[in-house]
């Protein structure tokens, strides 16, 4: 009977069920269901609920002084790395299938269903307080500020017969800075529920995770800046253009596929911020001249976005328009090396005869559900049949639980990345079985790697160079869109807190790498260096037998018949703890 009152038929002739106020819409997570849903099963397992008899096995306890096996892990399998990457980012809202946000897609019934948008409304949330931004300049966001964003669209549905067009919706983004602080994350996700008024969708997007539905709605004009908004009189955010920069010059990658997906990143002027494979606009300060720089290895829609990006940003400044001259990359006329300051290293590819025309694809490797996996890293505004030069940021390695193992594959070059041990803020030293577990973990990486190495066929000694965190060597900074040195990284890298570095930013193969990592023999003073990948608990393991007598002045064999005090007593006398 509630469900006959609350069936209805819309103005497009659609049958709507209206949900009772009581129901229930929630997120669940794995293993902490209540008992509300459990109860809807008559299958579901219930642990608790079985009697076990004590001792038994079957009871999973374990008996005294007993310990538990070490779980034994397995290489990754290769194989399934070279799997092709998944299909491009996809929105789904209300039941239907939105793509990227614009154009049309195919439903199974062979309908084509067009994305139409209707509206786009953005609001700066500054201070707990929200300013509508006027529609000229709603484009421009900041890395330390919130917004939330009014998408409103509507369907149209064509079935090659009858074209019917949807009663309107809406949705609501909102966008989080990198460097916005705690307080004012929640504040922007408070105030897009009360900006909410049609209980529509709401979609977090933190900064460099923007998907295409949100860069499609700026149709190729969003600038996402580094510097900070001005402040006018009585502390109100400056909500108009900029004025044009005078003091200094300004400097942005251009990010996106696809001309209405483009995006303009702010980056330090210098140097070392270009890159071969990118495009990168340069705004002057000396004669009001923007610098399109075309790098020598861009991709054709890259430059494409580029020239589409260039003359949106006109309209960020007040006063008379800045003229726009391209350059390409070697032919730099004096005044932009002007602007770029002192000669860096870029690790420029103008001279390569390859095209470096590839998507770059990396992978983490970690333990998960109890297996060794490779996770790939996957950028949001990929488009499928088309190279992304910079899929990825620095922080997909330095953000994330460290230390960490990374493979980044180049195509011409490969990466074995490892992150570093952190040193707790009360000097607290990282204990044997964690360094333990990561050379494991490393180990089983670095087979991982040799087998998929061994799956694209390449040489016999493959360019495949580790790397430590914070030594990272120009080239393969140059696959990332900005890169920015952190020296307390370095410092962990280098051995105050963490691994003994085996390369130092040196460049050497994996082979090598490995060779080292699976040592079997060390000498006396090797061993209390604490080498990488040897058993702190057990370093007179790793002593020759020649050099076993010499220290311990006994064979290997009577050691061990001695009592255990005895043994770590000698141990103890010879620095191998």
């Amino acid at each position: 009977q509630w469900y006959q009152r609350r069936v209805r038929q819309n103005d497009q002739g659609d049958i709507e069920v209206e949900r009772p106020t009581w129901g229930i819409n929630t997120v669940l997570v794995e293993g902490k269901e209540p008992l509300c849903l459990r109860e809807k099963f008559s299958d579901w397992p219930e642990p608790g609920r079985i009697i076990k008899m004590k001792g038994h096995p079957a009871s999973g306890e374990e008996k005294s002084g007993m310990v538990a096996p070490m779980m034994e892990l397995t290489p990754y399998d290769a194989a399934l790395m070279h799997r092709p990457q998944p299909a491009e980012e996809i929105l789904r809202l209300e039941g239907s299938k939105l793509g990227r946000g614009r154009g049309s897609t195919v439903t199974q019934n062979g309908e084509k269903i067009s994305v139409i948008t209707d509206d786009v409304k953005v609001w700066l949330v500054h201070d707990y307080q929200v300013h509508d931004l006027p529609p000229s300049y709603h484009h421009v966001f900041y890395h330390d500020e919130g917004y939330v964003i009014r998408w409103e669209y509507h369907l149209v549905e064509d079935d090659g017969f009858v074209t019917k067009h949807k009663a309107k919706r809406c949705a609501y983004y909102f966008w989080q800075g990198s460097d916005l602080i705690i307080n004012q994350k929640g504040a922007t996700a408070l105030k897009t529920i009360e900006l909410d008024k049609e209980k529509a969708s709401q979609i977090r997007v933190v900064q460099h995770r923007e998907p295409p539905s949100l860069l499609n709605l700026f149709q190729g004009s969003l600038v996402i800046r580094s510097d900070s908004r001005a402040v006018l009189d009585r502390d109100q955010p400056n909500l108009g253009r900029r004025e044009y920069p005078a003091g200094g010059a300004e400097m942005f990658i251009v990010r996106g596929e696809c001309v209405e997906e483009a995006h303009l990143l702010q980056i330090p002027v210098r140097m070392s911020s270009l890159r071969s494979r990118g495009c990168f606009i340069i705004v002057s300060p000396f004669s009001r001249t923007v610098y399109l720089w075309l790098g020598s290895k861009a991709t054709p829609h890259g430059r494409e976005c580029a020239i589409h990006a260039t003359n949106k940003i006109l309209q960020n400044y007040t006063g008379t328009p800045p003229r726009i001259v391209t350059v390409e990359e070697q032919s730099e006329p004096s005044e932009l090396m002007r602007c770029l300051g002192q000669p860096e290293d870029y690790s420029p590819l103008h001279m390569s005869e390859d095209s470096h025309l590839y998507t770059p694809r990396l992978f983490r490797f970690h333990i998960a559900t109890g297996r060794f996996v490779a996770e790939e890293v996957l950028c949001k505004h990929r488009v499928p049949g088309r190279d992304t030069q910079f899929p990825f940021i620095q922080d997909d390695l330095y953000e994330v639980t460290q230390p960490a193992l990374f493979l980044l594959d180049a195509k011409y070059q490969l990466w074995f990345w490892q992150g570093w041990f952190e040193v707790a803020a009360d000097g607290e030293k990282v204990t044997g079985s964690a360094r333990q577990q990561f050379a494991q973990n490393k180990k089983l990486a670095m087979e991982t790697v040799k087998q998929y190495v061994e799956e694209l066929m390449l040489a016999e000694d493959p360019k495949v160079y580790p790397l430590d965190a914070g030594f990272e060597v120009p080239e393969f900074k140059s696959l990332f869109p900005f890169w920015a040195d952190r020296e307390e990284i370095r410092e962990f890298s280098s051995g105050k807190g963490s691994v003994p570095a085996y390369t130092g930013g040196r460049r050497t193969s994996i082979n090598t790498a490995y060779r080292l990592l699976t040592r079997t023999e060390y000498t006396l003073e090797e061993l209390r260096q604490k080498p990488e990948g040897v058993d702190p608990a057990k370093l007179e393991d790793y002593l020759s037998e020649e050099e076993f007598r010499k220290v311990f002045g006994m064979e290997r064999s009577e050691f061990k018949k001695l009592h255990e005090w005895k043994q770590k007593d000698l141990k103890r006398r010879h620095k191998l703890y």
